[in-house]
């Protein structure tokens, strides 16, 4: 399932998009985005992502379309031409469709940290060992019939 369809871009943009426009576009949204269309086809990917990631493969489309060139272009730093400078945005404006890039930031994985629990502490027991004191510290508890350990 691609992420937007040619009736899509129309919706989304109001302009009309080539299909292999829109096939680049899915390719370079992929690219930036970090996710696959794959794992939306697996539920990988809450439905507001999928919104986003639409709407970015949607003015991605008409972009390319605009911008034939954008397979063939060079990457540079800055542009002049005819006593007038220009430097890019960010460094993909040249690949990357301005509105593309405003929804791919705004996707989730782009814009939360990825959350990882702790792994609870755990306590070493470094007292005394003959000390009644630090024995009474702890709750004791028998062992299973039969244990050694």
């Amino acid at each position: 399932m691609a992420w937007a369809t040619v009736d899509d871009v129309v919706i989304v943009t109001g302009r009309e998009a080539s299909t292999g426009a829109l096939a680049l576009a899915q390719t370079i949204i992929e690219l930036f985005a970090g996710a696959t269309e794959e794992a939306s086809d697996v539920d990988l990917i809450s439905s507001v992502n999928l919104r986003r990631l639409r709407n970015a493969v949607a003015f991605q489309a008409v972009w390319c379309d605009t911008h034939p060139d954008v397979l063939d272009a060079m990457d540079v730093e800055g542009v002049s031409q005819d006593g007038l400078n220009a430097t890019y945005a960010n460094a993909n404006a040249h690949l990357l469709a301005p509105l593309a890039k405003r929804y791919i930031d705004r996707l989730s994985w782009r814009t939360q940290g990825i959350r990882i629990k702790r792994a609870r502490r755990t306590t070493i027991d470094r007292g005394n060992r003959d000390s009644a004191v630090h024995d009474d510290d702890y709750e004791w508890s028998p062992l299973p019939f039969g244990s050694t350990q």
